[in-house]
């Protein structure tokens, strides 16, 4: 199974200065209500491939999932997990639990979007504790009722390109997702902030093992996962629709990041 991502979840401590943090980088944010007894609430930055952010706020003190993230939030903690699409969450579970990977789920999520619209699915957290693992998720409802269509048809920015996971041990994570995902041998970079770079080529995930640095805080804080995303995107376009700096080059390739997202969000060239 190929990790094809389906969403990122953005943590922040007050869901409304998300959404304001994002439309004044130039996107458009769509509220889609609580998650009943989790604690949570969510709007969506839907991508035009159908990918999507999930901007996540708490709702109570004690919100189920992420918790520490929230804690953290000061008033934004950025990504907090990473989701990929499969077809049977039960059938995933097996497969990693055959892996010697720790499963938490399945479990049954449903909300209630704001037109009424009942949405449900199925969802399975990997790998334990930490966020290097993605969860997984599969629909009970039609897909279009969890992912509303997009905002962004003919933006310069086209969809999640690569998700950046933190780890203290870079060699053991990549043995990690080729074990389980049976993915090719990676291309290795180097960058000052994220230190120690591996991409595997084709797939939509980077590993970096960061020395110092507010990445190396924020593993230290968070423990290993998802630490910025990084969208597809025509950069010399992008540039006049979201507010961008901080060139480099990864793997041969251009990417700036948003200006207010603490490198946390970003654009890739195509």
């Amino acid at each position: 199974m190929r990790p094809v991502i389906d969403h990122v979840p953005f943590a922040a401590s007050d869901l409304d200065a998300l959404v304001e943090r994002f439309e004044a980088a130039g996107f458009d944010p769509t509220y889609g209500g609580e998650h009943p007894g989790a604690g949570t609430e969510m709007a969506a930055v839907v991508l035009p491939d159908g990918s999507y952010l999930e901007l996540v706020g708490p709702t109570r003190d004690n919100p189920d999932r992420w918790p520490s993230y929230f804690a953290a939030a000061d008033p934004f903690a950025g990504p907090c997990d990473w989701c990929v699409e499969t077809g049977s969450v039960h059938a995933e579970c097996q497969r990693v639990i055959d892996h010697d990977v720790t499963v938490h789920g399945p479990i049954h999520g449903r909300r209630e979007r704001p037109d009424g619209t009942l949405v449900e699915w199925d969802h399975a957290f990997l790998g334990g504790d930490d966020a290097l693992l993605p969860f997984v998720v599969s629909d009970r409802t039609p897909r279009e009722y969890r992912v509303p269509d997009s905002d962004l048809y003919g933006s310069p920015v086209s969809g999640i390109s690569w998700v950046v996971l933190a780890t203290d041990d870079l060699a053991g994570a990549v043995e990690r997702f080729q074990r389980l995902y049976r993915l090719p041998e990676p291309d290795y970079d180097y960058d000052d902030a994220y230190g120690d770079l591996a991409r595997f080529p084709g797939q939509d995930v980077v590993v970096c093992q960061p020395a110092s640095g507010r990445v190396r805080e924020r593993l230290d804080q968070l423990g290993p996962g998802p630490v910025s995303v990084l969208l597809s995107a025509d950069i010399d376009a992008a540039r006049h629709r979201h507010p961008l700096d901080g060139g480099r080059e990864w793997f041969g390739r251009r990417v700036r990041f948003v200006d207010g997202f603490d490198r946390s969000l970003g654009v890739v060239s195509l």
